[in-house]
Order: C-alpha cells, then structure tokens, then sequence
C-alpha cells in the first residue's frame, strides 16, 4: 500500500465527468507502482513543524513516500506517546480519557478541573511534546488518507460507481481538513483520525 506519486486532486474532478474518469484511471494505475524512497524528505520536513506544507508536496507528487514507511514511522511514534502518556496520566491524576485538540499548531486540553489546567500548562511548556504530539498526528492522518486512496483505486477496479467513489474520498478528505483530536489515557494514546478510513469502508460494506 503506498501514498502515490501522482497525487489525487479530489476536487479537480468532482462535478467534472471527464476529469473524474481520467482521474480515477490514473489513480488505479498508479496505485501498484512501486515508490521507495521519500521517508527521509517527510522525517525532516514533519521535524520541523512543517506539517500542511509537508502534506501539499505529498498530495503535488513532490513527496514520493512508500505508505508502509510512513505507517512504521506513525508506530514508532506512537509508542513513544504511549510511554510518556502513562506517565503523564499517573503524574496529573487524570481518573479517565482527556481529550486534547489540535486546532492551528495548539493544543488545547478539554475540560476545566484542576488536573486538567496543570496538563494544559505542562503541554504548553513542554515543547519537544508537544511537537511529538503533532507530528504524530499528522502521520496518521497521512496514513489514513493514503490508505483511502488506494482503497479507492480497488473500488474503481471492482466496478463501483465514480459517484460513489467520489463520495468515499470526500469522506475520506475530511480527516486532513478537520481539526484532529488527541485521546490520552493511563493505558496509552490514539488519535480521532485513526482508523477514519476503516470505518468508512466497513459502513460502505454493510450498506451494500
């Protein structure tokens, strides 16, 4: 599975039949090709907070990355999350799951206790976590958004309608246009784009 290299405009086609059939044609093709390298380019930019402009070079074919590549690099942040999440959790008190968000490169704590302003007063101090936070946040949202594309190109290879596939995307979309949310625990971390693709397709196999 790979985010291609000729990247998919979404909105150049919708409404467009001609751009939608050449589109979807060459998102088929392109997704067995085989990419392998990039990952480097993407570490370094996402290091240093380059996070939408990362993505725009990804989405324009400037980036080439193999998906796989960008899952394990998602993975091994995560850990490192889930480590100093735990921590956190045992060090504030926190008794359930703190929902952070991340909205234009901040992140705020929800909830108004007095754990959850000394949380909010640690993230803000803490700057290497909370760049961790975001750069692994925008990892699975990369991730997610390749995987809807390629399962796109398998929807058009089985025949599925371009108004249905078009549909698929633009939900798929909304996890790289929609503010992310950061979910920590005592057991750990995820985020709300995390498996935004899955669920899509599994509501599209039920439905049909």
């Amino acid at each position: 599975m790979e985010i291609t290299n000729n990247a998919l405009s979404l909105f150049n086609y919708i409404g467009n039949s001609n751009n939608s059939s050449g589109s979807l044609e060459s998102l088929a093709n392109n997704a067995r090709k085989e990419i392998s390298h990039g990952i480097g380019v993407l570490e370094s930019r996402l290091n240093t907070g380059a996070f939408e402009e990362t993505f725009e070079l990804i989405e324009n074919g400037e980036i080439d990355v193999d998906l796989n590549h960008v899952e394990n690099y998602y993975q091994f942040n995560q850990q490192k999350l889930n480590r100093e999440v735990t921590q956190l959790a045992t060090s504030f008190d926190l008794g359930s799951e703190v929902v952070v968000s991340l909205t234009d490169g901040e992140l705020v704590v929800e909830g108004d206790s007095d754990n959850i302003e000394a949380l909010q007063h640690y993230l803000d101090k803490d700057t290497r976590l909370n760049a961790l936070i975001q750069q692994t946040a925008k990892l699975s949202e990369f991730v997610e958004w390749g995987e809807a594309k390629n399962q796109a190109a398998e929807y058009k290879e089985n025949g599925m309608s371009e108004e249905s596939i078009v549909a698929f995307l633009q939900d798929a979309r909304s996890v790289m246009n929609h503010d992310n949310k950061f979910v920590l625990a005592d057991i750990g971390s995820t985020f709300y784009s995390r498996g935004h693709t899955q669920s899509l397709v599994d509501n599209i196999s039920e439905d049909s």
